[in-house]
């Protein structure tokens, strides 16, 4: 599960390990040249967090959380009454049903309930961050034209930067031609019984592997 999740801060350091070689070689070229080298800054938060793709994230993400929420909320009410269900009739079981339900109750509010509590909440944060990472895919060619275009011999993440002219952050340029190339991004859906569904067919193959 996790393996499959393109998180966004995966995405952020292969961008800036991407930046960082282009600024590296692109230096050297300028200091081989006998040029200053041009810097420019970009504030890749400000790209998910000001862009109309990105704008369109939390609402969607708001929803699936409330979706979430209810789900897992009526998974913990249908365990709850099994268990009131279970304390009413126990004195009518057999000790071996009685020892064996009690035991599978008890191995599904300790560790089944929070397991999928846990599984949920990171499939939500994975596919949020997956919709935030297209965002900084789609940037790559606007900044690559940029660089380009200002004849920049390195570009710097805003977070990276104590202190940066404002005529070398081109955050907002970015961000204007990103507009134009993406309004919207799609948070993906996701269930429990869908993530459940994945993880028994992970196991599956796992085992005849």
């Amino acid at each position: 599960m996790r393996k499959q999740i393109i998180t966004i801060s995966g995405c952020l350091a292969l961008m800036a390990a991407g930046l960082a070689g282009s600024a590296f070689f692109s230096q050297a070229e300028a200091q081989r040249d006998g040029r200053t080298p041009v810097i420019l800054i970009v504030d890749r938060a400000q790209l998910i967090a000001q862009s109309k793709a990105g704008k369109t994230i939390p609402e969607q993400a708001e929803k699936l959380k409330a979706s979430v929420e209810q789900e897992l909320e009526g998974e913990a009410g249908k365990l709850k009454k099994e268990i009131e269900s279970f304390q009413k009739n126990a004195s009518l079981m057999s000790d071996e049903v009685r020892q064996k339900t009690e035991q599978d109750l008890t191995v599904r509010s300790q560790y089944g309930l929070p397991q999928r509590v846990q599984i949920m909440e990171q499939a939500f944060s994975g596919v949020v961050q997956q919709a935030q990472a297209k965002i900084l895919v789609e940037s790559q060619p606007i900044l690559k034209d940029i660089v380009d275009k200002r004849g920049a011999t390195i570009l710097l993440d805003r977070s990276a930067v104590m202190y940066a002219a404002p005529e070398t952050d081109v955050t907002q340029e970015v961000i204007s031609a990103l507009d134009k190339k993406l309004s919207s991004v799609e948070v993906q859906k996701i269930s429990l019984a869908e993530i459940e569904k994945r993880i028994q067919e992970a196991q599956s193959k796992a085992q005849n592997q």
